[in-house]
């Protein structure tokens, strides 16, 4: 065998090794930097930056306002001397600056990292915390949805964190942008947001700016009704009925202040529409077809059947209904009721008019006062020795007289 031969096989072994070793340190500086360190051959930047950056994540996960020691930023610097582009060795940089003579620059540094890779966790959460420190509330947001696109498993956690910052002044105009693309967590947001009574306000004002241009998101979700009802229900009639109307699906024919009167659709945006009662003892549902309420009940029987909230001035009104029943009634077993619907601001005499069957109708006169928004509720009151009876009604109408 000649030396030449032997050399070239030598040579032949040495590359396929050193090729072998380079794609294990390759294929393992990310998922397990430590293995490629240990090998000692390139690329080992990348390596050593990810080494650094577990290091700090799992000091802060025992103390969460640990720094950057001496040894990860040696390895955070090495990383940056052999791959400037290693993330991971950015960021360790940036972490070890702190006071605020160095915030600017911090900062610059960790929007660098972010522009090279958005899947490290500890480098989005620094971000995070680096644009709250600035009181950027735009550039905080667009750092927590970035998270939640590339890391799911963090989504509802971060998604409560969003809502509840919801109610920061500022939060709907830097949310606007971040939610108008209709990222794919945003149904995780606006479940959150129903979560967090003081971020109701703004997150009407928020679901308000997107239906408009440019976004123009005016499909009517679940999570809308959600929130019309809980503004009612928080006593926010004003913002919940402005959300309602301009998605444009609650709507009251000229001279008639409640909405959908005739029964000729399902109820939507309760309590602007109507609120059916499903309760085992006492039920109402429409039927649109014939444009009807039918309400059910059982003997001993006392309570709402149905009800909308109306926005009325004080003044004379025109309540009219039509009205048939399967079986008599005992006397006063249906009426209408009109009551202040605001929690602070109590009528001394509400408004109760039985109804009889027929077409008929009865004045109401609405108070001075300070009360605007009003329950107008049908009350079911039976005897418990009473049958069963089916109730239907159509044609209810509430509006101003002179």
């Amino acid at each position: 065998m000649t030396v030449t031969r032997i050399l070239g096989w030598v040579i032949a072994s040495g590359l396929g090794i050193g090729t072998g070793l380079s794609s294990y340190a390759i294929s393992n500086e990310t998922r397990s930097p430590v293995k490629t360190l240990v090998t000692g051959v390139p690329p080992s930047g990348i390596a050593s930056g990810n080494v650094a950056l577990a290091s700090l994540a799992a000091r802060r996960a025992q103390d969460p306002g640990a720094d950057v020691n001496a040894r990860e930023l040696r390895l955070a610097n090495h990383a940056y001397r052999a791959e400037p582009l290693a993330a991971s060795a950015i960021a360790l940089q940036a972490l070890s600056w702190t006071g605020k003579a160095k915030a600017e620059r911090q900062w610059a540094l960790l929007e660098l990292a972010g522009k090279v890779t958005r899947r490290n966790s500890l480098l989005n959460i620094s971000l995070i915390e680096a644009a709250a420190r600035r009181s950027d509330e735009r550039k905080s947001f667009v750092w927590i949805s970035r998270t939640m696109l590339t890391q799911s498993s963090a989504g509802m956690a971060y998604a409560k964190a969003m809502a509840a910052a919801t109610s920061r002044d500022g939060a709907v105009e830097a949310l606007v942008d971040v939610l108008g693309p209709k990222p794919r967590w945003s149904d995780l947001y606006w479940q959150a947001v129903l979560g967090q009574p003081n971020s109701y306000v703004n997150a009407a004002k928020l679901r308000i700016a997107l239906a408009r241009e440019p976004w123009k998101q005016t499909e009517v979700e679940q999570s809308d009704k959600d929130l019309v009802r809980v503004l009612a229900n928080a006593g926010k009639f004003d913002e919940a009925q402005q959300l309602a109307s301009t998605l444009k699906s609650v709507k009251a024919v000229a001279g008639n202040l409640l909405a959908n009167g005739k029964f000729s659709s399902d109820p939507s945006f309760a309590p602007f529409d109507w609120e059916l009662s499903t309760l085992g003892n006492l039920g109402a549902s429409i039927d649109k077809g014939n444009k009807q309420l039918v309400i059910s009940a059982i003997g001993g029987v006392n309570g709402s059947a149905v009800r909308q909230l109306v926005r009325l001035e004080p003044g004379n009104y025109r309540f009219n209904w039509s009205m048939s029943n399967n079986t008599p009634l005992p006397e006063k077993a249906i009426s209408a009721r009109i009551v202040c619907g605001e929690p602070t601001r109590l009528e001394v005499l509400p408004f109760v008019t039985p109804l009889v069957a027929g077409k008929r109708y009865a004045n109401v006169k609405i108070s001075e006062g300070t009360c605007r928004w009003h329950w107008l509720s049908i009350d079911v009151a039976l005897p418990d020795d009473a049958m069963g009876v089916d109730i239907v009604l159509s044609g209810l109408s509430l509006a101003p007289t002179t």
